[in-house]
């Protein structure tokens, strides 16, 4: 039988090693009366990740998330949703790769920054074309910025689809990417025919 002193010995060696997975310790010494060594050998697959009561280094998207099944169907073709699905999820993998932080929050912020709030609609109008502003919803403008971001990610390096999409996401956040030059574009043509607006924009 173990000393009360030597659990607690056990006990304090066991809870640094859960809290610093990092710390190799493969055998400790406890005292019962003549020295011994007891296997104190932990494998890596059964530790519990490391917790933290403030944030997760990387959380894990939820499977039903809406923006990421609407990426997912604007990547899809010819009906390969599993293919799309990889595509996303190898896109978040790339995000946190290279930001090492959460990469849906990420995806998240890059499309809001993206989207536009308005769109320019032409139609003729006694013998003249006439550019008119029309407000777009939130699912519009969605679809405008990751539209606009896939396009954009096609001049970004990279030797898949999702290593492009991925710098082209951080490009944006970082103020670097093309999108934020097309988006100022299509404002700036709006609010030159304001005027032409049904509703004042």
């Amino acid at each position: 039988m173990l000393s009360t002193i030597s659990r607690f010995t056990v006990l304090r060696t066991t809870t640094r090693l859960l809290l610093n997975p990092n710390r190799s310790i493969s055998t400790t010494t406890v005292s019962t009366g003549s020295p011994q060594r007891v296997p104190f050998a932990i494998p890596a697959a059964t530790l519990p990740p490391p917790v933290s009561h403030h944030h997760h280094v990387l959380d894990i998207p939820p499977e039903e998330d809406p923006l990421l099944q609407f990426i997912t169907n604007t990547i899809m073709r010819h009906g390969k949703r599993k293919r799309a699905s990889r595509v996303v999820s190898r896109m978040l993998l790339w995000v946190h790769s290279l930001t090492s932080a959460p990469p849906l929050e990420i995806v998240r912020h890059a499309v809001l920054l993206a989207a536009p709030a308005v769109r320019t609609v032409s139609h003729t109008q006694g013998g003249k074309i006439i550019s008119r502003p029309v407000a777009l919803s939130e699912k519009q403008r969605t679809r405008y910025a990751v539209k606009w971001i896939l396009k954009a990610s096609d001049n970004r390096p990279g030797q898949t689809l999702e290593e492009r999409f991925a710098r082209e996401i951080i490009a944006t956040l970082q103020g670097s990417s093309s999108v934020l030059a097309e988006k100022d574009r299509v404002h700036t043509f709006a609010m030159v025919n304001r005027g032409n607006a049904v509703a004042r924009v």
